[in-house]
């Protein structure tokens, strides 16, 4: 059984990860850290291995710790890139419109970790999609979706409880 406790890293509203007040700023770490992000019903954790030892150390988000830097087109797919370290397939990946009209982006097993686009990433986007009477839709290979308003909260709490 894991380790659970509250790792004292925060992601705030600009999306910078603090630890104990202070930005944590190496790329190989933060990449480590958004890798091995994990949700469940408690919250956001990064887990680490240790041999057979484990520990989820829980993470405060009022931002987004994860950014979707390309997207890449092809004929057969749209492949989302993003900074920790993967690439996602439409249908695995999913994008939401925001009460603000921004974009977001979400694994489909992993709901509790949302991506913001940067503004490259969404400059590709926008070359997929359409707007029509206030709805926007991505329009690709012919077939038109509309694009789900995001209704839940970017935010994600410390759990009050490890066990």
């Amino acid at each position: 059984m894991p380790r659970k406790f509250d790792s004292e890293i925060y992601i705030s509203p600009n999306d910078e990860w603090i630890f104990r007040g202070n930005p944590i700023e190496k790329e190989e770490i933060l990449t480590y850290f958004r890798n091995n992000l994990h949700g469940n019903e408690k919250g956001v954790y990064i887990e680490n291995t240790f041999g057979e030892l484990s520990e989820h150390g829980y993470i405060k988000i009022d931002g987004f710790p994860c950014h979707v830097l390309h997207i890449e087109v092809s004929a057969s797919e749209i492949i989302f890139l993003t900074d920790d370290g993967r690439s996602y397939p439409f249908g695995e990946f999913e994008i939401y419109e925001t009460k603000d009209g921004g974009i977001l982006g979400l694994r489909s097993s992993e709901e509790k970790i949302k991506y913001r686009f940067t503004w490259n990433a969404a400059k590709e986007l926008s070359d997929l999609l359409t707007d029509e009477d206030g709805i926007t839709y991505l329009d690709w290979k012919g077939v038109k979706m509309e694009i789900p308003k995001y209704t839940g909260e970017v935010d994600v709490p410390l759990p009050t409880d490890y066990s």
